[in-house]
């Protein structure tokens, strides 16, 4: 089931579900919220505009609907995970004695704890390599669309250099109309990162 790709359009409007009805919005009417319900035998389909958010037993509270609201957003925050770590996996050139991260489990537990709506994803030493040929990369991957914030450094002889230096704001946030889409672009960006790197700075 993970295999499959994450809805897009259910994610958008389950978190703005949850946006409607949490913090700020605590207290406001479920119909101010855009959220409606339909009872069907022993269950409540509800509904954010004309998207199936969640489905609820017949009686249930504001807690327990925004509990099910992340519930089925963190199906699909691993579906979107799993997407980007294959499309990562084939397309990415890793320079040698560094590692990918996907801090997915801290990002979930954020999600269930709080409603956090970011998942980062880490490039670093593996350990087999001296410090001073570390490149570091950060991907904050938002979870509410497919878009990100991008950042990288790499140590050179006067320091840390930014390792995107120059490249245009769209390289370094982009967006895209599907998680795979999105891994794909990071890629293309941070490979010609990679390659305009110093080979020795490349090698282990």
């Amino acid at each position: 089931m993970l295999q499959t790709a994450p809805n897009i359009a259910y994610l958008k409007a389950a978190w703005a579900a949850f946006a409607g009805i949490s913090g700020a919005n605590a207290k406001q009417s479920y119909e101010a919220a855009g959220l409606s319900f339909t009872r069907i035998n022993h269950s409540t389909l509800v509904r954010k505009n004309d998207v199936q958010v969640s489905t609820m037993p017949i009686h249930y509270t504001r807690h327990d609907l925004r509990v099910g609201f992340l519930g089925r957003i963190e199906n699909e925050v691993r579906k979107a995970a799993f997407e980007m770590d294959a499309v990562f996996y084939r397309d990415l050139d890793l320079p040698e004695g560094h590692h990918l991260v996907i801090e997915l489990e801290e990002c979930l537990r954020l999600l269930r704890r709080r409603g956090n709506r970011s998942l980062s994803i880490l490039i670093e030493p593996d350990g087999s390599i001296p410090l001073d040929a570390a490149v570091r990369v950060e991907m904050r991957v938002f979870l509410d669309a497919p878009r990100a914030c991008v950042y990288g450094c790499a140590a050179d002889a006067s320091g840390q250099v930014d390792l995107l230096d120059g490249a245009a704001k769209r390289a370094r946030m982009p967006r895209a109309s599907d998680y795979a889409g999105l891994a794909a672009q990071i890629s293309s960006t941070l490979n010609d990162a990679f390659a305009s790197l110093p080979r020795a700075q490349l090698a282990a």
